[in-house]
């Protein structure tokens, strides 16, 4: 809470307002492209997604969050064309979230819009700063897999 005064600025919200502007222009680039039922909410989907399928409740662990809520995102991707889910071979009781050709067209231009991303980001930092943040945030994301 900040009582009404401005919001204090750390690495953490840096890191988060970062990954907000270059997905929101992943999900513009999707929009233009006619996949404007793509929310920010459903990169957990897209990411955490195996070729062969995965259940929801091993995306919404991959995800870390609630079963409830993935199979909410689940949904909504599903009524709009770009996944099913199918039953598991293994497992008749479980299905598996599978990418719809649509789906896989989404897939496609977020990764062909990688390049594109992170050249913007070396003409507005510079390649050797580029660079070093590339290898920053590898160091900072191994924070997550040996704790605090």
């Amino acid at each position: 809470m900040t009582d009404g005064r401005e919001r204090p600025v750390n690495l953490a919200v840096l890191m988060r307002d970062g990954f907000a502007a270059l997905n929101g222009r992943v999900l513009a680039r999707l929009a233009e492209e006619g996949h404007g039922a793509v929310r920010p909410a459903h990169s957990a989907v897209f990411e955490f997604l195996d070729e062969t399928g995965t259940t929801v409740s091993a995306l919404a662990e991959r995800a870390q969050m609630t079963k409830q809520g993935m199979a909410e995102l689940v949904r909504h991707l599903e009524d709009h064309g770009y996944v099913t889910r199918e039953p598991d071979p293994d497992d008749r009781r479980a299905k598996l979230v599978m990418l719809t050709p649509v789906g896989r067209e989404v897939v496609g231009i977020a990764q062909r819009l990688v390049p594109e991303l992170e050249a913007r980001v070396a003409d507005l930092v510079g390649a050797e700063r580029a660079q070093a943040l590339r290898e920053d945030l590898t160091v900072i994301a191994r924070l997550g897999a040996t704790g605090p």
